[in-house]
Protein backbone atom coordinates (compact mmCIF):
# COMPACT_ATOMS: atom_id res chain seq x y z
CA UNK A 1 0.00 0.00 0.00
CA UNK A 2 1.41 3.41 -0.89
CA UNK A 3 0.42 6.98 -1.68
CA UNK A 4 1.90 8.28 -4.93
CA UNK A 5 0.31 11.73 -4.62
CA UNK A 6 -1.19 13.51 -1.62
CA UNK A 7 -3.12 16.77 -1.44
CA UNK A 8 -4.34 18.28 1.84
CA UNK A 9 -6.61 21.32 2.11
CA UNK A 10 -7.64 23.07 5.33
CA UNK A 11 -6.60 20.45 7.88
CA UNK A 12 -5.70 22.42 11.03
CA UNK A 13 -2.97 24.88 10.00
CA UNK A 14 -2.37 23.22 6.62
CA UNK A 15 -4.10 25.50 4.12
CA UNK A 16 -2.85 23.64 1.06
CA UNK A 17 -0.20 20.93 0.80
CA UNK A 18 0.58 18.94 -2.33
CA UNK A 19 3.42 16.39 -2.39
CA UNK A 20 4.64 13.29 -4.20
CA UNK A 21 5.85 11.03 -1.39
CA UNK A 22 8.62 8.50 -1.68
CA UNK A 23 7.14 5.01 -2.02
CA UNK A 24 9.09 3.81 1.04
CA UNK A 25 10.34 6.29 3.69
CA UNK A 26 9.38 9.93 4.17
CA UNK A 27 10.70 12.25 6.89
CA UNK A 28 8.72 15.37 7.81
CA UNK A 29 10.86 17.77 9.82
CA UNK A 30 9.91 21.05 11.48
CA UNK A 31 9.45 22.87 14.80
CA UNK A 32 6.55 22.26 17.15
CA UNK A 33 3.31 23.71 15.79
CA UNK A 34 4.55 23.76 12.19
CA UNK A 35 2.05 21.19 10.91
CA UNK A 36 3.92 17.87 11.13
CA UNK A 37 1.33 16.06 13.22
CA UNK A 38 -1.51 17.67 11.24
CA UNK A 39 0.03 16.10 8.14
CA UNK A 40 -0.11 12.63 9.72
CA UNK A 41 -3.65 13.31 10.93
CA UNK A 42 -4.67 14.09 7.35
CA UNK A 43 -3.40 10.70 6.20
CA UNK A 44 -5.27 9.09 9.09
CA UNK A 45 -8.46 10.86 7.97
CA UNK A 46 -7.99 9.51 4.45
CA UNK A 47 -7.48 6.04 5.89
CA UNK A 48 -10.38 5.73 8.31
CA UNK A 49 -12.21 9.04 8.62
CA UNK A 50 -10.70 9.74 12.03
CA UNK A 51 -7.64 11.40 13.46
CA UNK A 52 -5.51 9.43 15.91
CA UNK A 53 -5.47 12.61 18.04
CA UNK A 54 -8.98 14.14 17.87
CA UNK A 55 -12.14 11.99 18.03
CA UNK A 56 -14.22 14.74 16.37
CA UNK A 57 -12.89 15.20 12.83
CA UNK A 58 -14.88 18.43 12.45
CA UNK A 59 -12.46 20.10 14.88
CA UNK A 60 -9.66 19.59 12.37
CA UNK A 61 -11.15 22.08 9.89
CA UNK A 62 -8.83 25.06 9.59
CA UNK A 63 -10.10 28.22 11.26
CA UNK A 64 -12.32 30.30 8.92
CA UNK A 65 -12.53 27.45 6.38
CA UNK A 66 -15.83 25.71 5.53
CA UNK A 67 -14.43 22.20 5.05
CA UNK A 68 -11.28 20.14 4.86
CA UNK A 69 -10.42 17.86 1.94
CA UNK A 70 -7.78 15.14 1.73
CA UNK A 71 -7.14 13.56 -1.67
CA UNK A 72 -4.65 10.94 -2.82
CA UNK A 73 -3.75 8.63 -5.63
CA UNK A 74 -3.04 5.30 -3.97
CA UNK A 75 -1.74 1.92 -4.98
CA UNK A 76 -2.97 -1.18 -3.16
CA UNK A 77 -1.51 -4.66 -3.54
CA UNK A 78 -5.08 -5.99 -3.43
CA UNK A 79 -7.09 -3.40 -5.39
CA UNK A 80 -4.59 -1.70 -7.71
CA UNK A 81 -4.53 2.06 -8.32
CA UNK A 82 -7.37 4.30 -7.13
CA UNK A 83 -8.19 7.95 -6.48
CA UNK A 84 -9.37 8.43 -2.91
CA UNK A 85 -10.87 11.46 -1.21
CA UNK A 86 -12.28 12.34 2.19
CA UNK A 87 -13.91 15.60 3.26
CA UNK A 88 -15.88 17.05 6.14
CA UNK A 89 -17.61 20.42 6.45
CA UNK A 90 -18.52 22.61 9.41
CA UNK A 91 -22.10 21.26 9.36
CA UNK A 92 -20.70 17.80 10.05
CA UNK A 93 -21.34 16.37 6.58
CA UNK A 94 -18.82 13.68 5.64
CA UNK A 95 -18.00 12.46 2.15
CA UNK A 96 -15.76 9.53 1.25
CA UNK A 97 -15.05 8.82 -2.42
CA UNK A 98 -13.16 6.13 -4.29
CA UNK A 99 -12.60 6.80 -8.01
CA UNK A 100 -15.30 9.47 -7.85
CA UNK A 101 -17.94 7.19 -6.33
CA UNK A 102 -19.38 8.19 -2.97
CA UNK A 103 -19.03 5.44 -0.37
CA UNK A 104 -21.79 4.60 2.10
CA UNK A 105 -19.30 3.57 4.76
CA UNK A 106 -15.93 5.01 5.71
CA UNK A 107 -14.81 1.41 6.30
CA UNK A 108 -14.41 1.20 2.50
CA UNK A 109 -11.51 3.65 2.87
CA UNK A 110 -10.06 1.64 5.75
CA UNK A 111 -9.98 -1.49 3.58
CA UNK A 112 -8.34 0.33 0.68
CA UNK A 113 -5.98 2.62 2.65
CA UNK A 114 -5.01 0.82 5.87
CA UNK A 115 -2.76 2.77 8.22
CA UNK A 116 -1.23 2.30 11.63
CA UNK A 117 -0.02 5.20 13.77
CA UNK A 118 2.24 5.53 16.79
CA UNK A 119 2.43 8.84 18.65
CA UNK A 120 2.90 10.10 22.20
CA UNK A 121 -0.62 8.99 23.19
CA UNK A 122 -0.13 5.43 21.92
CA UNK A 123 1.42 4.37 25.24
CA UNK A 124 -2.21 4.13 26.40
CA UNK A 125 -2.12 0.68 24.81
CA UNK A 126 0.09 -0.36 27.73
CA UNK A 127 -0.92 2.06 30.49
CA UNK A 128 -4.53 2.95 29.68
CA UNK A 129 -7.94 1.37 29.93
CA UNK A 130 -9.31 -1.64 28.05
CA UNK A 131 -10.85 0.28 25.13
CA UNK A 132 -7.47 1.02 23.51
CA UNK A 133 -6.51 -2.66 23.63
CA UNK A 134 -9.89 -3.78 22.26
CA UNK A 135 -9.44 -1.25 19.47
CA UNK A 136 -5.99 -2.63 18.69
CA UNK A 137 -7.33 -6.18 18.45
CA UNK A 138 -10.28 -5.12 16.31
CA UNK A 139 -8.03 -3.12 13.94
CA UNK A 140 -5.94 -6.21 13.37
CA UNK A 141 -8.90 -8.52 12.82
CA UNK A 142 -10.63 -6.05 10.50
CA UNK A 143 -7.62 -6.24 8.20
CA UNK A 144 -6.87 -9.97 8.35
CA UNK A 145 -10.19 -11.73 9.03
CA UNK A 146 -12.79 -11.47 6.24
CA UNK A 147 -15.72 -12.31 8.53
CA UNK A 148 -14.84 -9.83 11.27
CA UNK A 149 -16.73 -6.78 10.02
CA UNK A 150 -20.06 -8.60 9.72
CA UNK A 151 -19.68 -10.14 13.19
CA UNK A 152 -18.68 -6.84 14.77
CA UNK A 153 -21.56 -4.87 13.18
CA UNK A 154 -24.18 -7.41 14.31
CA UNK A 155 -22.78 -7.46 17.84
CA UNK A 156 -22.52 -3.65 18.02
CA UNK A 157 -26.07 -3.13 16.76
CA UNK A 158 -27.58 -5.66 19.17
CA UNK A 159 -25.62 -4.09 22.03
CA UNK A 160 -26.99 -0.65 21.13
CA UNK A 161 -30.56 -1.93 20.96
CA UNK A 162 -30.29 -3.71 24.28
CA UNK A 163 -28.67 -0.69 25.94
CA UNK A 164 -31.46 1.54 24.62
CA UNK A 165 -34.07 -0.77 26.17
CA UNK A 166 -32.26 -0.86 29.49
CA UNK A 167 -31.64 2.86 29.73
CA UNK A 168 -34.79 4.39 28.29
CA UNK A 169 -37.69 2.02 28.96
CA UNK A 170 -39.72 3.01 32.02
CA UNK A 171 -40.45 -0.59 32.87
CA UNK A 172 -38.45 -3.54 31.59
CA UNK A 173 -39.32 -7.20 31.67
CA UNK A 174 -36.74 -9.92 31.38
CA UNK A 175 -38.66 -11.25 28.37
CA UNK A 176 -38.10 -7.94 26.57
CA UNK A 177 -34.37 -8.64 26.44
CA UNK A 178 -34.50 -12.23 25.18
CA UNK A 179 -34.24 -11.37 21.49
CA UNK A 180 -31.25 -9.04 21.87
CA UNK A 181 -29.57 -11.42 24.31
CA UNK A 182 -29.91 -14.15 21.70
CA UNK A 183 -28.30 -11.99 18.98
CA UNK A 184 -25.56 -10.77 21.35
CA UNK A 185 -24.81 -14.34 22.41
CA UNK A 186 -24.54 -15.58 18.82
CA UNK A 187 -22.21 -12.87 17.55
CA UNK A 188 -20.47 -12.23 20.87
CA UNK A 189 -19.32 -15.85 21.04
CA UNK A 190 -17.91 -15.60 17.50
CA UNK A 191 -16.21 -12.28 18.29
CA UNK A 192 -14.67 -13.81 21.41
CA UNK A 193 -13.37 -16.81 19.44
CA UNK A 194 -11.80 -14.65 16.72
CA UNK A 195 -10.20 -12.26 19.21
CA UNK A 196 -8.67 -15.19 21.11
CA UNK A 197 -7.25 -16.67 17.92
CA UNK A 198 -5.84 -13.30 16.81
CA UNK A 199 -4.29 -12.63 20.23
CA UNK A 200 -2.54 -16.03 20.08
CA UNK A 201 -0.90 -15.45 16.69
CA UNK A 202 -0.12 -11.81 17.57
CA UNK A 203 1.72 -12.96 20.71
CA UNK A 204 3.91 -15.26 18.63
CA UNK A 205 4.66 -12.51 16.12
CA UNK A 206 5.28 -9.97 18.91
CA UNK A 207 7.97 -12.10 20.53
CA UNK A 208 9.63 -12.69 17.17
CA UNK A 209 9.71 -8.93 16.52
CA UNK A 210 11.01 -8.06 20.01
CA UNK A 211 13.77 -10.65 19.73
CA UNK A 212 14.79 -9.91 16.13
CA UNK A 213 14.64 -6.11 16.19
CA UNK A 214 14.86 -4.91 19.81
CA UNK A 215 17.05 -7.56 21.46
CA UNK A 216 14.28 -8.32 23.96
CA UNK A 217 14.26 -12.02 24.77
CA UNK A 218 12.01 -12.10 27.84
CA UNK A 219 8.69 -13.58 26.69
CA UNK A 220 5.77 -11.14 26.53
CA UNK A 221 2.34 -12.72 26.92
CA UNK A 222 -1.01 -11.52 25.61
CA UNK A 223 -3.84 -12.88 27.77
CA UNK A 224 -7.34 -12.16 26.49
CA UNK A 225 -10.08 -11.66 29.09
CA UNK A 226 -13.53 -12.12 27.51
CA UNK A 227 -15.72 -9.60 29.35
CA UNK A 228 -17.75 -12.07 31.39
CA UNK A 229 -16.82 -14.46 34.29
CA UNK A 230 -15.85 -17.33 32.02
CA UNK A 231 -14.34 -19.31 34.90
CA UNK A 232 -17.82 -19.39 36.49
CA UNK A 233 -20.00 -19.45 33.37
CA UNK A 234 -18.05 -20.67 30.31
CA UNK A 235 -20.89 -20.11 27.82
CA UNK A 236 -21.69 -16.48 26.97
CA UNK A 237 -25.38 -17.20 26.30
CA UNK A 238 -25.71 -18.82 29.73
CA UNK A 239 -24.05 -15.80 31.32
CA UNK A 240 -26.54 -13.39 29.70
CA UNK A 241 -29.46 -15.51 30.90
CA UNK A 242 -28.13 -15.87 34.44
CA UNK A 243 -27.17 -12.20 34.82
CA UNK A 244 -30.20 -10.67 33.08
CA UNK A 245 -31.89 -9.51 36.30
CA UNK A 246 -28.67 -7.81 37.42
CA UNK A 247 -28.50 -5.96 34.10
CA UNK A 248 -32.15 -4.90 34.41
CA UNK A 249 -31.52 -3.65 37.93
CA UNK A 250 -28.44 -1.68 36.90
CA UNK A 251 -29.86 -0.69 33.48
CA UNK A 252 -26.64 -1.48 31.68
CA UNK A 253 -25.07 -4.21 29.50
CA UNK A 254 -22.55 -5.51 31.99
CA UNK A 255 -21.20 -8.59 30.22
CA UNK A 256 -19.76 -9.38 26.81
CA UNK A 257 -16.89 -8.66 24.41
CA UNK A 258 -17.55 -4.91 24.77
CA UNK A 259 -16.17 -5.31 28.32
CA UNK A 260 -13.20 -7.45 27.28
CA UNK A 261 -9.55 -6.64 27.91
CA UNK A 262 -6.14 -7.86 26.85
CA UNK A 263 -3.53 -8.29 29.58
CA UNK A 264 -0.02 -7.51 28.31
CA UNK A 265 2.33 -9.42 30.60
CA UNK A 266 6.09 -9.03 31.02
CA UNK A 267 7.59 -11.99 32.88
CA UNK A 268 4.11 -12.90 34.10
CA UNK A 269 3.24 -9.44 35.49
CA UNK A 270 1.23 -6.67 33.84
CA UNK A 271 3.67 -4.61 31.77
CA UNK A 272 2.13 -1.37 33.02
CA UNK A 273 3.02 -2.35 36.59
CA UNK A 274 6.52 -3.76 36.15
CA UNK A 275 8.12 -2.18 33.07
CA UNK A 276 10.15 1.00 32.90
CA UNK A 277 8.98 3.73 30.54
CA UNK A 278 11.55 2.61 27.99
CA UNK A 279 10.47 -1.03 28.19
CA UNK A 280 6.82 -0.03 27.77
CA UNK A 281 7.71 1.83 24.57
CA UNK A 282 9.53 -1.21 23.21
CA UNK A 283 6.51 -3.41 23.94
CA UNK A 284 4.24 -0.81 22.28
CA UNK A 285 6.39 -0.70 19.14
CA UNK A 286 6.68 -4.49 19.24
CA UNK A 287 2.89 -4.94 19.28
CA UNK A 288 2.25 -2.49 16.45
CA UNK A 289 5.09 -3.75 14.25
CA UNK A 290 3.92 -7.31 14.92
CA UNK A 291 0.47 -6.33 13.65
CA UNK A 292 2.05 -4.94 10.49
CA UNK A 293 4.10 -8.10 9.92
CA UNK A 294 1.06 -10.29 10.57
CA UNK A 295 -1.09 -8.28 8.15
CA UNK A 296 1.52 -8.57 5.40
CA UNK A 297 1.94 -12.30 6.08
CA UNK A 298 -1.81 -13.01 6.03
CA UNK A 299 -3.00 -10.69 3.26
CA UNK A 300 -0.01 -9.50 1.25
CA UNK A 301 -1.12 -5.91 1.95
CA UNK A 302 1.20 -3.49 3.75
CA UNK A 303 -0.38 -0.63 5.75
CA UNK A 304 0.86 2.94 5.77
CA UNK A 305 3.00 3.58 8.86
CA UNK A 306 2.64 6.94 10.62
CA UNK A 307 5.27 7.63 13.30
CA UNK A 308 4.91 10.96 15.07
CA UNK A 309 8.09 12.44 16.59
CA UNK A 310 9.98 9.15 16.51
CA UNK A 311 13.27 10.63 17.89
CA UNK A 312 11.45 11.87 21.00
CA UNK A 313 9.97 8.43 21.66
CA UNK A 314 13.01 6.16 21.19
CA UNK A 315 16.78 6.38 21.62
CA UNK A 316 19.09 6.27 18.61
CA UNK A 317 19.69 2.52 18.93
CA UNK A 318 15.99 1.70 18.78
CA UNK A 319 15.29 4.29 16.08
CA UNK A 320 17.77 2.33 13.96
CA UNK A 321 15.94 -0.88 14.88
CA UNK A 322 12.63 0.58 13.66
CA UNK A 323 14.30 1.80 10.46
CA UNK A 324 15.69 -1.72 9.93
CA UNK A 325 12.15 -3.10 10.22
CA UNK A 326 10.95 -0.54 7.65
CA UNK A 327 13.74 -1.60 5.28
CA UNK A 328 12.86 -5.27 5.55
CA UNK A 329 9.08 -4.97 5.24
CA UNK A 330 7.50 -3.41 2.10
CA UNK A 331 5.77 -0.49 3.80
CA UNK A 332 5.49 3.21 3.06
CA UNK A 333 6.31 5.21 6.19
CA UNK A 334 5.84 8.84 7.22
CA UNK A 335 8.06 9.86 10.14
CA UNK A 336 8.05 13.26 11.83
CA UNK A 337 10.87 14.89 13.80
CA UNK A 338 11.55 18.33 15.26
CA UNK A 339 14.93 18.69 13.52
CA UNK A 340 16.93 16.81 10.92
CA UNK A 341 19.89 16.34 13.31
CA UNK A 342 17.88 13.58 14.99
CA UNK A 343 17.67 11.78 11.63
CA UNK A 344 21.36 10.99 11.38
CA UNK A 345 23.37 10.49 8.19
CA UNK A 346 23.89 6.89 9.30
CA UNK A 347 20.12 6.34 9.30
CA UNK A 348 19.67 8.04 5.93
CA UNK A 349 22.55 6.16 4.31
CA UNK A 350 21.06 2.86 5.48
CA UNK A 351 17.92 3.52 3.43
CA UNK A 352 17.85 2.65 -0.24
CA UNK A 353 15.42 5.48 -0.92
CA UNK A 354 13.75 8.25 1.04
CA UNK A 355 12.53 11.83 0.88
CA UNK A 356 12.79 14.56 3.48
CA UNK A 357 10.34 17.45 3.72
CA UNK A 358 10.78 20.55 5.86
CA UNK A 359 7.60 22.18 7.15
CA UNK A 360 7.29 25.70 8.52
CA UNK A 361 3.96 27.41 9.26
CA UNK A 362 2.12 24.76 7.26
CA UNK A 363 4.30 25.09 4.14
CA UNK A 364 6.15 21.99 2.90
CA UNK A 365 9.50 22.05 1.07
CA UNK A 366 11.29 18.96 -0.19
CA UNK A 367 14.90 19.23 1.00
CA UNK A 368 16.49 15.90 0.01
Amino acid sequence: MRLSFLEITNVRNLQHVSIDPNPRTNFIVGPNGSGKTSFLEAISLLSNGRSFRAPDAKKLIRKEAKEFVVFSTVYSERFGTARVGFSKDTAGNTTARIDGKTQNRVSALAKLVPSISIDTTSIELIEGGPSSRRGMLDWGMFHVEHSFMEIWIHYRDSLRQKNALLKHSKSIKVSDLRHWNSVMARYGARLHKERCAYADVLEQQLNRILSAYFDVHEPVQLRYRPGWPMDQVPDFADCLNIKVETEVERRSCLYGPHRADLDILWQGTLAKDICSRGQKKLVLYGVRLAQIALMIERTGVSPLILLDDLPAELDQKNIKNVIRFLKEFPCQAFITAINDQSITDEILSSLEEHKMFHVEHGTFTETR
